[in-house]
């Protein structure tokens, strides 16, 4: 039973990014199965990973280097940039870039999120069976929160190249720069995760968010791409044998790549204008990559089921990227003078780090950190925390769901329940019968509370939609 629950823990993270991956593309979602597949080799791509990084450490004499401190920092650095992260990544890259890249289906710059971050969340899961099965609870608990979301958005960054490769000019120096980049986000990561140090861990933190930061910032800009391209008016003919076939649109034109009707290649003639243009042109255009930052996407809602799988596989982790997501949301459709990222990042670092800090302190005073005169109200203190940043929030959308909808959330019993759940699930000691199996239960409740929140969102955007949509 308790190998099952270990396995739970090192999988769920994995397979719920990639489910809420999957599901970031509204407009043309791909396959299941050459997505499954993605996530295949990215799991696949462990196993020749840790055979050439073994025998890194062999040709260089650096065995024992993760136990021993008789390594200096320097020969740590050289085999986390040289010895993990170039070797990781570059079979990351090689499977992505191998079995994918050329497939039809990759019809939009988009597509290389959606398959980069399957590759890194493959990568991560089988990884982490590794790490957690014989490491334990608190291991799987530190991986989730670091390892986990930095090869998934680091294969976020790098389907990001992958996708402006594919549909640019010059495709080696947008393959180059992707790979280049995640190597540096590795070699640092790892380079600090075996300094042992003490201060390693909040650095592992602050690059892990950066990494997160741009992946986010990656999907969002190629959303936007995606967005234009399936509500572009805008018509072209195919030139076909000297003659003009048409008119479509950049949609058509998504699509009959996608069928194999159309190729990368093909010459295209805008309406209104005599000037030739390849398809791989078109979408690398200024009206491709380079569309106008005014064009917004508009809000949608999420099914509660997928959220509930999200919260609970993620052992709560997902808030933060709810959180943000709403934060987003609400600015879009507002205009409101806030800036989601900051809020986010202000919620991870006061409820994450303090933990760490607060061991830390403990540990060199040689006291109990489990003693419940400082464990108690710390753990108060830190659902007061959480509860805080939850509440603002959800007054906000309370707020803005009053305009369109006579009965909402009740706010004040939803943010009492998930403070409620929140500090039990802190107090629950480690050592008690069933902990894990608890715990989940207490997830899933916390989870259930904030559902209520999002079915109430969901209404709110198909109200907003319909009215958007409406005939004049």
């Amino acid at each position: 039973m308790e190998t099952l629950k270990l396995i739970y823990l090192a999988v769920g993270p994995g397979i719920a990014l990639a489910v809420y991956i999957y599901y970031s593309d509204k407009w043309d979602r791909e396959p299941k199965k050459l997505v499954v597949i993605s996530f295949l080799l990215g799991g696949l791509a462990c196993f020749p990973s840790n055979y050439f990084e073994g025998a890194f450490q062999t040709v260089f004499g650096l065995e024992g280097l993760l136990t021993d401190p008789s390594f200096s920092w320097w020969q740590k650095a050289f085999y986390a940039f040289f010895g993990v992260a170039l070797v990781e990544e570059s079979c990351k890259f090689l499977f992505l870039k191998g079995f994918i890249f050329d497939d039809r289906e990759f019809n939009e710059p988009f597509d290389g999120i959606i398959y980069g971050g399957m590759i890194g969340c493959g990568f991560a899961t089988v990884e982490n069976l590794t790490y957690v099965l014989p490491g334990g609870y608190e291991i799987g608990v530190l991986r989730m929160l670091t390892a986990v979301p930095s090869h998934v958005f680091d294969g976020v960054i790098l389907g990001y190249f992958l996708g402006k490769a594919k549909f640019c000019p010059n495709p080696n120096k947008n393959l180059m720069s992707g790979l280049g980049l995640v190597i540096i986000l590795h070699g640092l990561y790892d380079t600090a995760a075996f300094s042992n140090a003490r201060w390693s861990i909040y650095l592992v933190f602050i690059i892990v968010l950066f990494g997160t930061y741009l992946g986010l910032k990656a999907k969002r800009k190629l959303a936007k791409h995606s967005n234009y391209v399936a509500s572009s008016s805008k018509k072209y003919f195919i030139l076909k044998d000297g003659k003009k076939q048409g008119p479509m649109t950049l949609l058509n034109i998504r699509d009959s790549l996608a069928d194999g009707s159309m190729d990368l290649e093909d010459v295209l003639i805008g309406k209104k204008q005599d000037e030739n243009q390849s398809v791989r042109g078109l979408l690398c255009s200024e009206i491709g990559l380079g569309f106008k930052k005014t064009i917004k996407i508009h809000p949608e809602g999420q099914p509660v089921k997928y959220f509930l799988i999200f919260y609970g596989m993620t052992f709560g982790f997902y808030l933060y990227f709810w959180f943000l997501r709403n934060c987003r949301n609400f600015k879009a459709h507002k205009n409101l003078k806030l800036n989601p990222e900051l809020r986010t990042l202000s919620l991870f670092v006061l409820t994450i780090i303090p933990f760490y800090i607060y061991g830390d302190i403990l540990r060199a005073l040689h006291k109990n950190i489990f003693d419940p005169v400082v464990f108690i109200p710390f753990n108060f203190i830190m659902a007061g925390i959480e509860t805080a940043f939850l509440f603002a929030l959800l007054r906000m959308i309370k707020q803005f769901l009053s305009e369109k909808m006579k009965k909402s959330f009740p706010l004040s019993l939803i943010v009492f329940i998930f403070f409620a759940l929140s500090v039990l699930r802190k107090l629950l000691p480690s050592g008690t019968p069933h902990s894990l199996l608890l715990e989940i239960v207490l997830i899933i409740l916390q989870g259930g509370a904030l559902a209520v929140v999002q079915r109430d969102l969901n209404i709110y955007w198909n109200l907003r939609k319909r009215k958007l949509n409406k005939p004049a």
